[in-house]
């Protein structure tokens, strides 16, 4: 398949560490190279199921607030059993069912990339640790030229 990736960045920013995804998207959107597609879904992922699939992706990773047990900031790629049982539920509709729509329409690759978050509560900025994890995963997607 020779469709972009496209990257979905999910969460709340009014609610500390759950908007590192929020963070991650505005960071992205200005240096994202042209092989991908960046949608930044905010806490309503659903409504963004149409525009995943009018890119007929090879690939669409998912970054968002996973609360899998690690250290503040920790990075992980999660299966999408594994997202089921960590991701946070500031989300209306769940991860794991809107992947499993895109990848059935669309015979995509689909990956979960979730940060481990320090404090959840309602306020706004990310703590220290993971902005840190945040910048590492802006470095990085932002410096690939081949998805």
């Amino acid at each position: 398949m020779n469709g972009k990736t496209v990257v979905v960045t999910v969460g709340n920013p009014l609610r500390r560490d759950d908007g590192v995804g929020v963070y991650i998207g505005e960071k992205l959107a200005p240096i994202l190279p042209p092989c991908f597609r960046l949608i930044q879904a905010g806490f309503s992922p659903e409504r963004f199921i149409d525009d995943i699939l009018s890119e007929r992706p090879a690939k669409v990773i998912f970054i968002d607030a996973a609360s899998f047990g690690g250290i503040p900031g920790e990075i992980r790629v999660l299966t999408e059993e594994e997202v089921v049982s960590v991701t946070l539920s500031t989300h209306t509709f769940p991860l794991p069912v809107i992947a499993r729509i895109v990848a059935d329409e669309t015979g995509c690759e689909v990956v979960f990339v979730g940060i481990q978050p320090e404090d959840v509560s309602f306020g706004e900025g990310l703590s220290e640790a993971v902005e840190r994890a945040a910048s590492a995963i802006v470095e990085y997607l932002g410096g690939l030229r081949d998805a």
